[in-house]
């Protein structure tokens, strides 16, 4: 082992840890000091990242985030798209493998154990359109194909006194929901009661300057009044929470999980890892939002590429 002294560094070599050559080369009055490092051990202990331990250890869980499904060409963007192309994502899905699962069977992988499908995959549909029973529900029957709706209390109820419920714009009643739910291939989750709205508060988040005690009872006054009616009207109150606008907090985190929520989802486009015994990666979990811009196989490849 020798000891090697370049102004303030030291280095040590002895055959295991670190080999450090310097040259000084002098040409025409100038120095010019080429440095080149390799380090080399016999050993390597690596500790990987938390994104990379997910990846070793949890089943890869996609989930897409559609919305409104019309025929009406004129109506295609960001947040509508059209029962073909929500057809063929499926036909692609299913014939690439993947089997549609709701988010209540990954809380039960999570929590009891319970088998997933080699490759699963999430169809959530947001705010409860009434397009979605027009449209979505005979393509999840054709395919057996399963997805989950997240509901808005507040449409619901105002849905309640349309007398002939359009495609185009009404949204989803009680008596809706309660036949999808029956149906055995959609599951209901929380999208709020009159928190989806950029007006105001932003979502389901805390206001500024507001104190947590009046944001606490804001939140639990909206949320509870989605569950009770939903008790009421259905017979059942929904285990998974929609942030409204994906908006969230460390607050609104905080009081999903006291709300007895065992999951929830977001809007940030990631993939999700799902971990047995780990109940953290079953809330804010992510989606890729399908819009009307990209072809079945771009939105594929981007998704699961």
């Amino acid at each position: 082992m020798y000891k090697y002294r370049h102004k303030s560094l030291e280095f040590l070599k002895n055959g295991e840890i670190v080999l450090f050559v310097s040259i000084k080369l002098r040409k025409a009055g100038c120095a010019v000091i080429i440095l080149t490092l390799i380090v080399s051990a016999m050993a390597v202990v690596f500790i990987p990242s938390e994104v990379t331990a997910q990846e070793r250890e949890g089943i890869k869980v996609p989930i897409i985030m559609y919305h409104s499904i019309l025929k009406d060409e004129a109506m295609w963007g960001d947040y509508v798209l059209s029962p073909v192309e929500l057809e063929k994502d499926i036909v692609y899905l299913k014939n690439n493998g993947y089997e549609a699962v709701f988010v209540s069977q990954l809380i039960d992988y999570v929590e009891k154990g319970k088998e997933l499908p080699e490759k699963p995959v999430i169809l959530s549909f947001d705010d409860g359109s009434y397009n979605n029973l027009t449209y979505v529900l005979p393509l999840l029957k054709k395919y057996g194909f399963k997805a989950t709706f997240s509901v808005v209390g507040k449409y619901s109820e105002v849905a309640c006194e349309d007398a002939e419920p359009s495609p185009d714009y009404s949204y989803l009643d009680w008596k809706d929901i309660k036949k999808l739910m029956e149906s055995g291939y959609v599951e209901i989750a929380n999208h709020s009661y009159n928190m989806h709205s950029l007006e105001g508060r932003r979502g389901s988040s805390i206001n500024d300057g507001e104190s947590y005690e009046d944001y606490r009872q804001a939140f639990y006054n909206d949320t509870f009044k989605t569950q009770h009616l939903l008790e009421d009207n259905c017979g059942f109150t929904p285990d998974v929470y929609t942030y409204p606008y994906g908006l969230v907090c460390d607050a609104s985190r905080h009081l999903v999980k006291s709300c007895g929520f065992k999951a929830s989802l977001g809007v940030e486009e990631k993939m999700n890892y799902i971990c047995q015994g780990d109940s953290d990666c079953l809330y804010d979990m992510y989606r890729y939002n399908r819009t009307a811009f990209e072809s079945t196989e771009d939105f594929m490849e981007r998704l699961l590429g």
